[in-house]
């Protein structure tokens, strides 16, 4: 009789336990499965929160140094239009540097000289056209043309949206026009 009553009671804190004990499971198992859900929305989030930079890819005939210019700081707020009579750099133009406005601009208005290693870029549509016809580049390279205030000047065009781009221009063929804004170190637009 003793046995049996321990055995029923043995069975009964058993089940008492498996009763207990199953839930647990079941809610421990939830728990961290919800916060295996929650972690992987986060992640999720994340990662089309991040930008996700396309490659840079230079314009066909340009050198690799100026790949992605687009992106780098615009001197102009608006587009340039066409001067009247024409200009070396025929059509509507945009300009780049590739340097910050904090380098640039400090205290908000421009300084001048541009340091060092500095790259500009106009890029230059005709009218009536949709691709960029010609990029005029002005690299500063320390000690390279102490006369010019270190700018190296080139200019490349190409005849069709599909076109690579030649070298026209170089140095000598610039740097009379340039000359007219040397107080402002040869880069005739200024920040805006």
């Amino acid at each position: 009789m003793k046995s049996k009553r321990l055995d029923r009671l043995f069975l009964n804190v058993l089940l008492g336990i498996t009763i207990v004990l199953i839930p647990c499971v079941i809610f421990t198992s939830c728990v961290e499965e919800n916060q295996l859900e929650e972690l992987v929305q986060e992640a999720n989030q994340e990662d089309t929160e991040q930008e996700i930079e396309e490659p840079v890819v230079t314009l066909p005939g340009l050198p690799e140094d100026v790949a992605g210019y687009e992106k780098w700081l615009k001197l102009n707020a608006e587009p340039i239009p066409p001067v009247p009579g024409g200009d070396p750099h025929n059509g509507t133009k945009n300009v780049y540097v590739n340097q910050k406005r904090e380098t640039i601009a400090p205290d908000g208005e421009q300084q001048f000289p541009y340091p060092d290693g500095s790259i500009v870029v106009k890029e230059a549509y005709r009218t009536n056209q949709d691709y960029i016809w010609l990029i005029a580049i002005m690299r500063k390279v320390a000690g390279s043309d102490p006369d010019h205030n270190d700018w190296k000047f080139v200019e490349y065009t190409r005849n069709g949206p599909d076109a690579e781009f030649k070298l026209a221009f170089q140095d000598a063929t610039c740097w009379g026009c340039h000359a007219r804004v040397e107080d402002i170190d040869y880069v005739f637009t200024e920040l805006d």
